[in-house]
């Protein structure tokens, strides 16, 4: 509660609080003070990187499924951690699978778009339809979108399939239930150029801010 006072010197002692808490290996708490540290809370700059490392310890000891969603959303953009969008999808199905909503969300979306998981705008359904069952706001209009979609047809941010061609490459795709499998699969790869966000590529950077802040709408 402290964190949400407006005064930085209450938000200071929630952060103090919240860090001998995750120091202490409170799970909820570790997932949470790497939130704090990645967004700057009480008055400290951003810090992706320790945040990052605290996402992995509470993963590592716990599997805790908010730690696994961030640390799944850092490897899709690249911040604080090299991006692996094979590694983030593969988190973002471990979380998916202990009914967390925004990775249902994410992973359908990844599915969607052919990022470090073969495109199967079925096994997406099943995953964005999960979303909306666990309460996402956002999910049941995607499912629709989905639905409505005419295959072969540019749709912007939704596929970007206008700027994208296909490579082979090992990575996951969902077998017929939406579950993950590892093996060669077609993805989309710009033309031009890497897919992949990070600082190095400002423009897809924000386009996959923008999807995780829509997945965070739950």
């Amino acid at each position: 509660a402290l964190l949400l006072q407006y005064d930085e010197e209450s938000q200071k002692k929630g952060m103090d609080i919240l860090r001998r808490l995750a120091e202490k290996g409170y799970s909820d708490a570790m997932a949470y003070y790497g939130i704090c540290l990645n967004e700057g809370r009480a008055g400290l700059d951003p810090n992706a990187e320790a945040a990052v490392s605290w996402w992995q310890l509470s993963m590592d000891r716990y599997l805790h499924p908010q730690s696994v969603y961030e640390l799944a959303v850092a490897k899709y953009t690249g911040e604080g951690v090299l991006e692996d969008e094979v590694e983030a999808v593969r988190l973002f199905a471990l979380a998916a699978e202990q009914d967390h909503p925004a990775a249902a969300y994410m992973l359908g979306d990844c599915m969607l778009d052919g990022i470090g998981v073969e495109m199967d705008r079925g096994a997406a359904l099943v995953w964005l339809v999960r979303a909306s069952e666990l309460g996402h706001r956002g999910a049941r209009s995607r499912v629709m979108a989905v639905l409505e979609k005419k295959d072969g047809e540019d749709y912007g941010d939704f596929t970007d399939a206008s700027r994208q061609t296909f490579v082979q490459h090992t990575l996951f795709s969902a077998d017929k239930d939406g579950h993950i499998i590892q093996r060669t699969a077609t993805i989309r790869k710009k033309i031009g150029g890497d897919i992949g966000g990070g600082p190095s590529n400002p423009t897809e950077l924000h386009r996959r801010q923008t999807i995780v802040g829509k997945s965070r709408n739950t």
